[in-house]
């Protein structure tokens, strides 16, 4: 199976069990060489384990960095360094600046403009019972490239927003917190592509690549005494890559009730 096709029948499985039949029928499920800890430390268990005791309060955490990420494509698009003296200084500067929203305050926009700014970001629960459902989250906002995948979303402890004062992600861990509550595995699916729109310096190869990875909770390895979490990579330990226009992989429902799906061309899911 190729990446892209990975990605999709990835993206459409609903059950913990589907997703690691798929990665043994790949090779990748029982192969250490495939996996690399996430955030490059192996003792990352200690922090990812930490974060949150609700898993609702983590859920939460994922939804603001989709936010954070469509803030920052908005920047960028405009030529602004996101870390520079001309962008807006506030998250509600960056609302008014970007989305034309008074005051930076969405009690002054109407239920269209609310409806469609609202577009931008889709929280979706598919498959099993209430309490064991797939949550899939996916933006439209910056999105990342296979090589800088591994040194934000993929990462720990990075100062990646640190220097941006327009969003609300700070400590590069928020949303790991809500691994622990990913199934018995911890499994986690990422898939993203750079908004094309961006402008490119040339400097990542990538640019027009997706990225997908998993993440999982291993228990202890030969040689270690705790538990990590690691992350999927190829055997050269990149992110596995792909080309292509689009993918249809967003979950909606049909009029008729029938789960669909539709494209999504950039972004992060």
């Amino acid at each position: 199976m190729n990446n892209l096709n990975l990605a999709v029948a990835l993206a459409k499985a609903e059950k913990e069990e589907e997703v690691i039949a798929i990665l043994k029928e790949n090779g990748f499920w029982d192969d250490y060489k495939y996996w690399e800890p996430y955030g490059n430390k192996e003792n990352n268990y200690s922090t990812i384990g930490n974060q949150q005791s609700a898993a609702d309060a983590a859920l939460v955490e994922k939804l603001i960095n989709s936010v954070d990420a469509i803030l920052v494509k908005e920047c960028l698009l405009r030529g602004i360094a996101p870390d520079g003296s001309a962008a807006p200084k506030s998250m509600a500067g960056a609302m008014r600046d970007f989305f034309g929203v008074t005051d930076g305050k969405l009690a002054n926009i109407d239920a269209k403009q609310r409806s469609n700014m609202a577009g931008n970001i889709i929280l979706a629960a598919t498959g099993q019972a209430r309490g064991q459902e797939c949550l899939t989250i996916a933006d439209c906002g910056e999105g990342q490239t296979p090589k800088r995948l591994p040194r934000t979303i993929l990462s720990i402890g990075e100062s990646n927003k640190m220097k941006i004062p327009f969003v609300q992600g700070k400590f590069n861990m928020g949303g790991t917190g809500a691994l622990p509550f990913c199934g018995k595995n911890s499994l986690q699916l990422v898939i993203s592509k750079r908004c094309p729109e961006i402008p490119n310096d040339g400097s990542d190869d990538s640019f027009d690549d997706w990225s997908i990875s998993v993440v999982r909770r291993e228990d202890a390895r030969d040689g270690n005494r705790s538990t990590m979490f690691t992350y999927l990579t190829d055997e050269n330990k990149q992110v596995l890559r792909f080309k292509s226009d689009s993918l249809c992989i967003i979950p909606i429902t049909s009029k008729s009730g029938k789960q669909e799906y539709e494209d999504m061309r950039y972004g992060t899911y």
